[in-house]
């Protein structure tokens, strides 16, 4: 057999079989959400959780028993809560899951705005990471801080495949850093839709929307440990430290015409 194609089928099946694993890890972190808060199923925990299970969340107590005790007291103390999927991705092995958990499923002004971070190994949760906001009744793009608004033009599509979600990490955490931290702002002409879609509580829409943000102050100091990919969003992970996880944002790259055109995040 020719060589290159040998390493092409190796290749391929290396890639089938992460596909396949990161599918699985999914299965397993979506139970979280519909079985054990949406079910009340807390039992189900211990077969979730590895036995040593790191737990980044200093106001739950270490351990499975402790996430288990977690659990319940969400359940006892919101029982007509809902918790709610809005973004879910798998990339090697981490899963993490954007999602509201509210009594009315349908206002996404309401309730509170999560991302929860996974690692995981031979199927079990390994170690979590988590941040919480309240989302604002008034935002200034007049979006929630959840809804999916970007709509492809007319036969274009979501163009990506494991390369290019690669490359894109790679876009996306060099942007993030050197914008904010940098100031970089010909960045946004150069990465950044026009019509960008904003659902931060305090920038509105557009390109210049958020060229005036980080031109007037924004943020700095950001540290990037971990991005994530699926598809045409990239997740990036933020904090002092792998220990402390502090803000999540969302981003959506259109790879037909090489622009950010939708961010979201939880901080």
């Amino acid at each position: 057999m020719n060589i290159i194609k040998l390493v092409s089928i190796i290749l391929l099946l290396g890639v089938t079989a992460c596909a396949e694993e990161e599918k699985a890890n999914k299965v397993v972190v979506e139970q979280i959400y519909t079985d054990v808060i949406n079910g009340l199923n807390t039992g189900l925990v211990t077969s979730l959780y590895a036995e040593d299970f790191i737990q980044h969340n200093t106001e739950i107590v270490a351990g499975v028993a402790g996430q288990e005790e977690y659990f319940e007291a969400m359940i006892t103390n919101n029982p007509n809560h809902v918790a709610t999927i809005k973004h879910i991705v798998a990339d090697g092995d981490y899963v993490a899951v954007h999602w509201h958990y509210a009594q009315d499923v349908d206002n996404e002004f309401i309730g509170s705005a999560r991302v929860d971070l996974y690692k995981l190994s031979d199927s079990v949760i390994t170690e979590h990471w988590d941040v919480t906001m309240t989302p604002n009744m008034n935002t200034a793009s007049g979006n929630s801080v959840f809804s999916d608004l970007y709509i492809y033009p007319t036969n274009t599509y979501a163009n990506t495949n494991r390369s290019v979600e690669e490359i894109n990490k790679l876009i996306i955490t060099d942007f993030y850093l050197d914008l904010f931290n940098n100031k970089n702002l010909d960045l946004i002409d150069e990465l950044v839709d026009p019509s960008y879609l904003q659902h931060n509580y305090w920038v509105p829409n557009g390109s210049d929307g958020l060229y005036n943000f980080v031109s007037g102050g924004g943020t700095g100091g950001l540290s990037i440990f971990l991005t994530l990919a699926e598809g045409d969003l990239i997740w990036t992970f933020s904090g002092p430290g792998t220990d402390n996880l502090q803000t999540v944002d969302l981003w959506r790259l259109d790879n037909n015409i090489k622009k950010i055109v939708e961010h979201w995040d939880v901080f």
